[in-house]
């Protein structure tokens, strides 16, 4: 339990879809939902309010419940998962013209999901689509009468989880390696994980065998000493040296093991990634067959292209599709959300390609890490302006980090939001780990600039 939103009508239930489905008759009203808890045992009754986002949820018992009028806070810390009563009809977005899928590996329509809970009880089967969110995993099941049923499992519940078959499974299953190419790659991937510092600087050409020797052999003089700092010592390497031995080394002891097929020359990345895609159920698709729609393209700016590294392809019942080529964040997800004001459905596509149709949309990137905004931007408490000259991020977050209001000119353009996501995004990260936030905005049209107050504590 505790303090409810003092204002019910700031309740609101999103249970998002999944992202090549709509749900018919989804969300449109207070859910009837069951909710079980760790501790064991469950309660029905109706969900009031459920962001995705928050550590709570409030619902309302039953009838038949001796707190039926009460409307109850719960701590998702409690919860094992959240099922919706109400079975809903699914049909598919036809959202991509005939041809423009490239259908080498057509995105998988169910995906195997095995969870394993804190309490060590794994739940396990088939998916037709899930949405990571902040707060847990929303997982959507079909029915025998062609509906889907929706629960929501918190994030706090599970210990581990994975959806979609292990990419070297699904290699081998598309006939694209085969199993003795698997086994090597995975024993490759075992023996860098187990590789020595001083094996991997022997391995690199760093060091000689007769090096490590005689550094070991000082190291037992020196106790205190790790090897790297003998080897330093004896001057076989730079400190400079050794902090990039170390860099790589961490790197390839998480080298996944599509990157290793790839770098033995068993599969090109541009399969690997199409065989990723069809894990995740999404669609691969070439951006050299595709046409672009001008209304989607128009929908973002170069900045948020480039920084999100996703590109708009079309406008379609309502949702707009971007091309990215890895899955996208929620942090992502929601910031496009904010953008357009559209639901957004991701397709993944080449890197390259995606570079490319930004060249030719929006001419080349800019210098990294600057951002070019002609409005002026007030920090208050910050005796200072940024007028119309590049900023670096860094600064922009030390200016913001030190006020407690930011104030921007009457004449921001498109481009200028970005600052503005960027210093929301910031106090609502602050706020979701664990501080209070209170925000304040002020517009007042063309007579003054658009200020924005908040306070936050910890």
């Amino acid at each position: 339990m505790g303090e409810l939103p003092t204002n019910r009508d700031n309740y609101v239930v999103h249970w998002p879809e999944p992202p090549h489905v709509r749900l018919a008759d989804h969300l449109r009203g207070t859910e009837e939902c069951e909710i079980e808890f760790m501790a064991g045992g469950s309660e029905r009754g109706s969900l009031l309010h459920f962001t995705g986002r928050d550590r709570f949820l409030i619902f309302q018992p039953h009838a038949d419940h001796p707190q039926h009028l009460n409307r109850i806070k719960v701590d998702l810390g409690r919860v094992r998962q959240v099922r919706l009563l109400k079975n809903v009809q699914m049909r598919p977005l036809e959202e991509l013209a005939q041809g423009e899928i490239d259908a080498t590996f057509p995105p998988s329509e169910i995906q195997v999901y095995s969870i394993e809970y804190t309490d060590g009880t794994i739940l396990c089967g088939e998916t037709v689509g899930f949405v990571q969110l902040p707060a847990g995993l929303c997982l959507y099941f079909s029915s025998e009468d062609q509906t889907i049923s929706r629960v929501f499992i918190p994030a706090s519940a599970i210990a581990y989880s994975q959806i979609g078959d292990p990419i070297g499974k699904k290699l081998v299953d598309e006939n694209v390696v085969s199993e003795d190419q698997l086994k090597a790659a995975v024993d490759k991937q075992q023996a860098m994980r187990k590789l020595v510092l001083g094996d991997y600087l022997i391995e690199q050409n760093l060091i000689t065998r007769e090096q490590l020797d005689a550094a070991l052999q000082y190291q037992e003089g020196h106790p205190s000493l790790r090897v790297g700092e003998a080897l330093i010592e004896l001057g076989v390497l730079t400190q400079e040296q050794l902090a990039a031995a170390l860099s790589r080394q961490r790197a390839n002891r998480g080298r996944q093991l599509g990157q290793i097929l790839v770098d033995m020359g068993v599969v090109d990345p541009a399969t690997l990634k199409k065989v990723h895609a069809r894990t995740l159920g999404q669609p691969f698709v070439n951006l050299k067959n595709f046409s672009i729609h001008p209304e989607a393209a128009a929908l973002l700016t170069a900045e948020a292209s480039r920084r999100l590294g996703v590109v708009a392809l079309a406008v379609e019942d309502g949702s707009l599709i971007i091309a990215t080529e890895s899955p996208l964040s929620t942090a992502a997800i929601n910031e496009l959300n904010l953008l357009v004001r559209m639901r957004i459905v991701p397709v993944m596509a080449l890197s390259d390609e995606i570079h490319a149709i930004q060249e030719q949309s929006y001419g080349p990137a800019p210098m990294a890490g600057a951002i070019i905004d002609p409005a002026q931007i007030r920090f208050g408490e910050v005796d200072e302006e940024l007028s119309a000259a590049p900023v670096v991020d860094a600064r922009v977050e030390a200016l913001f980090a030190h006020g407690s209001t930011l104030e921007l000119a009457d004449a921001v353009e498109l481009d200028s939001d970005r600052v503005l996501l960027h210093a929301i995004h910031r106090l609502l990260d602050a706020a979701q780990r664990g501080g209070t936030l209170d925000i304040h905005i002020e517009t007042h049209g063309e007579e003054r600039s658009t200020r924005i107050s908040f306070k936050k504590e910890a």
